[in-house]
């Protein structure tokens, strides 16, 4: 049957109506919203697979000596450092045990949301000290898109320091279970970055290896666990000293203490050393020198040194022991939440490697803002000025408080 011209109008206004309506619907609904992100990356990973991270050619590294400014050489045969270093409390004059007061947690309000732990579990760090907000308080401004798969320690330590009056946040690297001891015995819970594995695969194949962030806020050493208030698993959890030790590896051993602005000698002194930033840098990367050679076969060792280089400037040491770690084998998501391969490639001049890292990430992770940044940052290096800037933008789009693609942007555009 023929339509009239009324007829062809009304039929096109419906259609409009009813795309219009069906977004909405699909805006309102989060479960569908994830159910088809996940059924869209499963049909897109299973066409075009993940594989292995790609190597890079280096030279083997377990010949090399490394020199830190300001620290000894340390040579393959003169140690045997293991993880130990990083799991042995040494606190034997703090209290055996201790309880803090865990931050109210309402299960309507405090289990995250899709990919949500970080500003979930800030969001209980912050309640801990009277704050009033809750997860997407936080997530309007760090991670305005649900699609966004990470918030890295970093952006949550900037909310704080940046939003919140009268709390401060400081992040430090190469924490062990002595120093989770201290700052926890001295009133100040701390959050930790860890693996986690996700309950189902995201295409065929997947490690189902993860980040997830972690608020601990007691400790019992005799019974050698810890306290943890999780956002996907629920308050008051008990985990191991063991279990804390091996999980927490993968992220460098980081971690992130709130604490009132007033109380800043106090975490100066709880922090001690480990206090002026480079000089934590510069000792954990000692560290990671003598487990990295002690324990050649164990990639996050090689990949912790990587990093911890990389925020020393030490860019081409860094790019040999993420070689290393690369050549050992890390999981399919390491990019999506740690990106020192890439800061380091670029630093070093090595367009071809970044571009390998770069693809890989956004293979992974599309729509990750960090890795469109160092695609944008290939093209750039390449002298394709107008692809770069396409790319910076995707960057800012994934999250309109990106700060280092706006940058990007400012340096590049004509």
């Amino acid at each position: 049957m023929l339509l009239n011209k009324p007829q062809k109008t009304l039929l096109l206004v419906l259609s409009v109506i009813a795309i219009i309506m069906g977004v909405f619907v699909f805006n309102r609904l989060p479960q569908l919203q994830i159910k088809t992100s996940q059924a869209l990356a499963w049909i897109r990973l299973s066409i075009n697979p993940v594989e292995a991270m790609p190597t890079a050619e280096a030279n083997s590294i377990q010949q090399l000596t490394f020199w830190l400014p300001g620290l000894m050489s340390v040579e393959a045969d003169s140690t045997k450092t293991t993880h130990d270093e990083l799991s042995k409390p040494l606190n034997s004059f703090l209290p055996g045990a201790v309880t803090l007061p865990p931050p109210s947690f309402n299960p309507q309000r405090d289990y995250q949301d899709w990919n949500n732990c970080g500003p979930a579990t800030l969001a209980l760090g912050l309640r801990y000290w009277g704050w009033q907000g809750d997860q997407f308080t936080i997530s309007e401004v760090i991670r305005p898109k649900r699609q966004d798969k990470n918030v890295n320690i970093e952006e949550l330590a900037g909310y704080v320091n940046q939003t919140v009056q009268g709390l401060k946040a400081e992040v430090r690297v190469g924490g062990d279970l002595a120093v989770l001891e201290a700052l926890i015995a001295g009133g100040y819970p701390v959050i930790i970055e860890e693996s986690f594995k996700v309950e189902k695969s995201a295409w065929p194949g997947d490690d189902q290896w993860a980040g997830h962030y972690i608020l601990l806020t007691g400790y019992d050493r005799q019974k050698q666990y810890f306290i943890a208030q999780d956002s996907y698993h629920g308050p008051d959890r008990l985990l191991t000293y063991d279990d804390i030790a091996q999980a927490w590896q993968a992220f460098n051993h980081v971690y992130l203490v709130i604490f009132p602005t007033d109380d800043l000698p106090k975490i100066q002194q709880l922090l001690g050393a480990n206090w002026p930033l480079e000089d934590n840098l510069k000792q954990t990367a000692a560290l990671l020198q003598r487990q990295a050679l002690s324990e050649p076969s164990n990639a996050f060792a090689w990949f912790n040194l990587g990093s911890s280089l990389t925020a020393l400037q030490e860019y081409d040491m860094a790019v040999q022991a993420f070689a290393k770690a690369r050549e050992l084998g890390l999981p399919s998501r390491m990019l999506r939440y740690q990106f020192g391969p890439l800061i380091a490639a670029y630093q070093t001049g090595d367009t071809e490697d970044l571009e390998r890292l770069a693809d890989y990430a956004l293979h992974v992770t599309p729509d990750s803002e960090e890795a469109l940044l160092w695609k944008g940052w290939v093209y750039e290096l390449s002298g394709d000025h107008l692809s770069a800037i396409t790319l910076f933008n995707q960057a800012i789009q994934a999250n309109s408080g990106y700060q280092e693609a706006k940058n990007a942007l400012a340096i590049v555009r004509p």
